[in-house]
């Protein structure tokens, strides 16, 4: 990407709190919530005593997630 698109993008840091893991995810803390708690979004590591996602476990669990299944494939309105 150029400097120009990313300027407008926010900074996401490695080590994420809740609010910010599920911002980053453009889910609900509760629905983020429920997602870690089904498997679907990785447990939070202890750091500083609070709870922090790891950014690089999100991207690899979303991208697995993403790639579990070509959900379009079976889809009459995405049929290649």
């Amino acid at each position: 990407m150029d400097m120009e698109v990313t300027a407008g993008l926010p900074f996401w840091p490695a080590m994420m709190l809740q609010k910010t893991a599920a911002a980053y995810c453009e889910l609900s803390v509760a629905a983020f919530e429920r997602e870690v708690s089904s498997g679907t979004l990785p447990l939070p590591v202890i750091l500083g005593g609070k709870p922090h996602w790891h950014r690089e476990q999100i991207d690899a669990m979303l991208a697995d997630l993403s790639g579990a299944g070509d959900w379009r494939s079976s889809s009459n309105l995405y049929a290649a």
